[in-house]
């Protein structure tokens, strides 16, 4: 594979921010580390349905990010702002919007089938919930992700619902413990969320002021979701001395901020396998 090749790959991969692809993955790995990793077919179609979304979103933030005409910036990182893939690689926005839809209509119907095999309407409400937020961060004239509340979205979507929905497709059993970590979950995916999109919003106004006080809230909240129980006591020593780390070295703008997206990504890492681990060893 020839320089020109390497960079195309490479400049796909970021269009697509690819490893922020593990927050929709990880909490279905949690899901299933909580029933023990029972072996199913269905934890392949819950990342079916988790990735889909996820991708789509991405795409359909892309499409509407260029439709606002939002610059392009850090786009010599691997999660760029603003609409990479039709500012760089030159995609047809119609074929962005094309594929936000397709990929959405892929996660509900492999949601309905993975229902349909469960028998389960809790899941059902689970899975369409999770739709229906996705739809509404992206979609005007909601758009949550552009009214600086994208969070609220983010944080059912990727943390409590696909932990919890995972958990009863198994058929294992919810526990207070599994809903505590799925709300660390949750809260790490809208850090990720609140820092990456820092730049975007106004300049001097509440979200940007007040990032410095909510955003160590959020990330503190989540270790302490992991230690509150003792058969989590090594992930919660890992992810709070990450997380502290993290904290006191943020630079003070919010685009150098957002620069460190690479950072707080890490640490979900670290989280999903700091409690994978801690399951494994009970």
């Amino acid at each position: 594979m020839n320089n020109h090749s390497i960079m195309k790959v490479w400049d796909f991969v970021k269009g697509l921010k690819a490893p922020i692809y593990f927050t929709s993955i990880s909490p279905v790995l949690i899901g299933w580390a909580f029933s023990q990793f029972r072996l199913s077919y269905l934890v392949l179609l819950l990342l079916v349905v988790t990735v889909s979304m996820q991708a789509g979103m991405n795409l359909g933030m892309d499409y509407f990010d260029h439709l606002n005409s939002r610059p392009l910036r850090n786009d010599d990182t691997l999660f760029p702002l603003g609409s990479f893939f039709i500012e760089r690689l030159n995609v047809r926005p119609a074929i962005l919007r094309s594929s936000f839809f397709v990929l959405i209509a892929v996660a509900t119907a492999v949601g309905l089938l993975v229902v349909f095999l469960t028998k389960s309407f809790l899941l059902l409400y689970l899975g369409l919930g999770a739709v229906f937020l996705s739809l509404l961060y992206v979609i005007p004239p909601i758009k949550l992700g552009a009214r600086g509340i994208g969070e609220i979205a983010t944080f059912f979507s990727f943390g409590p619902f696909p932990v919890i929905g995972t958990i009863i497709a198994l058929n294992a059993q919810i526990t207070l413990e599994s809903i505590f970590i799925s709300i660390g979950l949750g809260l790490l995916a809208s850090s990720i969320r609140y820092l990456h999109h820092l730049p975007e919003d106004r300049e001097g106004g509440t979200r940007v002021r007040h990032f410095r006080t909510v955003y160590p809230i959020m990330i503190v909240t989540a270790s302490i979701m992991i230690s509150a129980f003792r058969t989590m006591e090594i992930a919660s020593v890992i992810v709070f001395i990450a997380s502290l780390a993290h904290l006191v070295f943020l630079p003070r703008t919010p685009l150098k901020i957002s620069r460190r997206t690479n950072i707080i990504v890490g640490i979900h890492f670290l989280f999903t396998l700091a409690v994978i681990l801690s399951l494994l060893l009970l």
